[in-house]
């Protein structure tokens, strides 16, 4: 719903299902929309605990008759009243959620992963027949250095792409507290489905890198995964070898018992005329080299960059670093443009920075061969998007299927 006050536009209105202010992403998220001043927190439900609920709406200011004690609650009363509701709710209860808001025509924002499988990605596919707006966020995208690479891939500077190797080690499955007990995740995060959680958490973010950054699509992995961390029940560490296409050959690691790693996020990739080296705890900045044996630094302030020194990047000059809010800002921004370019041609998702159901049913796909990978212990084909079977049914047969 937007509306106008003397030629200016007013913000688009959002309505938050779940991301309470004891939530892992609430604040996140809410301090993510503020930056930009595209979107106001009208309405929400932000926790099934009715205390935290409503200091949760007084923190986020929203007006305690738009705080609902339930999801069927903030869809009756508030669907008419925004452009979009973000669902900030644990993985497994995503599916009857965003189907639910797409069916009544509610535009969907959702926090990755968008299902526990491809199956659950298809069938939320089949609740957008009215083509109500539906994206996913990957904030990691946001960075404007990670947007520069994808810029240099798309001019050819790397020449013909040969390998891309991305990280995502954490340490928190195996990292001790000061008083020398477990840090205890979420219970959700104990159990694993058809896609084991640690993919749903992690791997979703690895294959949104390898798409956004090289447009290649995975065919083909070889995948093993093990359980090192406090809690055995659980898979928490992953490597998969990926053929994807156009002879891009992929690594990926991810997992939460590398101690040391608070959030190691790593992309390196490596053409036929340079390279390209990115940190995420360095966000700044990016080394690359070339088969000259030229090495150099990349920031917002090098002559050459096309992307990162943009106006909308700059929002402290180059040498005041930006940082993980502000990359998810920037994607924040990217979904505003998105969903105004949506009503307005009454099109679906078409903006080139913005992910949605495409990627992450392709996405799951993916997690679900290594899954069987894993299970089999041989190279496995990941099937096109459209078809129903195999992979993920043998994954389904053989992953066990734990009580939630």
């Amino acid at each position: 719903m937007i509306r106008s006050r003397q030629g200016v536009p007013e913000k688009l209105r959002l309505a938050f299902l779940g991301g309470a202010v004891n939530s892992a992403v609430g604040r996140a998220h809410r301090d993510a929309i503020e930056l930009d001043q595209k979107f106001d927190l009208v309405a929400g439900c932000f926790s099934r605990h009715d205390d935290i609920n409503r200091e949760t709406a007084r923190q986020y200011r929203i007006l305690p008759e738009h705080c609902h004690a339930d999801f069927d609650t903030l869809l009756a009363k508030e669907a008419g009243n925004i452009d979009a509701l973000v669902v900030l709710t644990p993985t497994q209860q995503h599916t009857k959620q965003v189907v639910a808001a797409l069916e009544a025509g509610v535009s969907v924002i959702c926090e990755k992963a968008l299902a526990g499988s491809s199956a659950e990605a298809r069938m939320i596919g089949g609740a957008r027949a009215n083509g109500a707006f539906l994206a996913v966020t990957y904030n990691y995208t946001g960075y404007p250095m990670l947007r520069e690479i994808r810029s240099m891939v798309e001019h050819g500077i790397f020449g013909e792409l040969q390998q891309i190797h991305i990280e995502m080690p954490q340490e928190t499955f195996l990292r001790f507290r000061r008083d020398g007990t477990p840090m205890t995740p979420q219970d959700w995060r104990l159990h694993d489905g058809v896609v084991p959680t640690v993919s749903l958490d992690l791997g979703v973010h690895v294959h949104s890198l390898l798409y956004f950054l090289t447009q290649r699509k995975p065919e083909e992995v070889c995948a093993t995964s093990q359980s090192f961390g406090n809690f055995p029940q659980v898979l928490d560490n992953v490597h998969a070898f990926v053929r994807c296409a156009g002879g891009l050959h992929c690594s990926m690691w991810y997992g939460k018992t590398a101690l040391g790693q608070r959030n190691g996020l790593r992309v390196r990739l490596y053409g036929s005329k340079a390279s390209i080296e990115w940190h995420q705890e360095v966000p700044e900045v990016a080394y690359f080299y070339d088969r000259n044996g030229r090495k150099q630094i990349l920031d917002r302030a090098s002559p050459d960059i096309m992307i990162a020194n943009d106006t909308r990047y700059e929002r402290f000059k180059a040498g005041h670093p930006s940082g993980f809010i502000e990359a998810f800002a920037n994607y924040y921004a990217d979904l505003a443009d998105a969903l105004l370019q949506c009503k307005a041609k009454t099109t679906r998702l078409a903006h080139p920075y913005v992910l949605g159901l495409e990627e992450a049913e392709e996405g799951l796909r993916l997690l679900e061969a290594i899954e069987c990978s894993r299970l089999e212990n041989r190279w496995v084909e990941i099937e096109p998007q459209g078809v129903r079977h195999s992979v993920a049914e043998r994954v389904e047969i053989q992953a066990p299927q734990l009580a939630l």
